[in-house]
């Protein structure tokens, strides 16, 4: 092989070398390219699958047909939303945000608003429909609205018979309806 020929098979060579590392780094950049990208999908599909996922919770919990009102207790208190809730009485629980006192169907929804010192009966048979609520020292009524319709401003209020009930305002002791309306006897 002669001189010129070494030197043309060397120049070849150096171009070959020279190709062969552009297309090196050309592949090693589309690689890098396609991991970002990759990772950059694979984060996008497990942050949407998180915001979007189904919550696998019911709504209400059920046993054999009935609800089950302890586990229903449980999810609630498990919410975050209550300090404490109470046994389900009639489809309703007493709960707490640790200082004041409310009333909340199965579901959580708030039927009696969270702003009563105490609540001493929910929809009982001393009280149907209405819920007995303390402020302070004093007592009230409230239906299964969340609306006051006995005013908590008696000192003792007794059980509903015949549609009214027997109250203590200081000294004095007197019937009222429902409503807190004063009935003559």
């Amino acid at each position: 092989m002669t001189q010129e020929e070494m030197e043309a098979r060397r120049r070849e060579m150096e171009a070959e070398i020279a190709a062969n590392e552009a297309a090196d780094q050309e592949y090693r950049r589309k690689l890098k390219r396609n991991i970002i990208l990759g990772a950059i999908i694979i984060i996008v599909a497990i942050v949407s699958y998180l915001v979007l996922k189904p919550n696998n919770e019911p709504d209400v919990y059920y046993k054999n047909g009935d609800i089950d009102y302890v586990a229903q207790a449980d999810k609630l208190r498990r919410s975050g939303k209550f300090q404490e809730v109470s046994q389900f009485r009639g489809g309703y629980a007493i709960v707490s945000d640790g200082k004041k006192y409310g009333i909340v169907d199965v579901k959580g929804n708030i039927i009696c608003p969270i702003k009563y010192d105490a609540i001493e009966s929910n929809y009982s048979e001393h009280y149907p429909d209405l819920a007995l609520v303390k402020v302070g020292e004093k007592y009230g009524l409230v239906d299964k609205s969340g609306k006051e319709t006995v005013k908590p401003i008696y000192d003792e209020i007794g059980s509903i018979a015949s549609g009214t009930m027997e109250v203590k305002l200081g000294e004095e002791t007197f019937r009222i309806d429902t409503q807190g309306n004063k009935v003559n006897e």
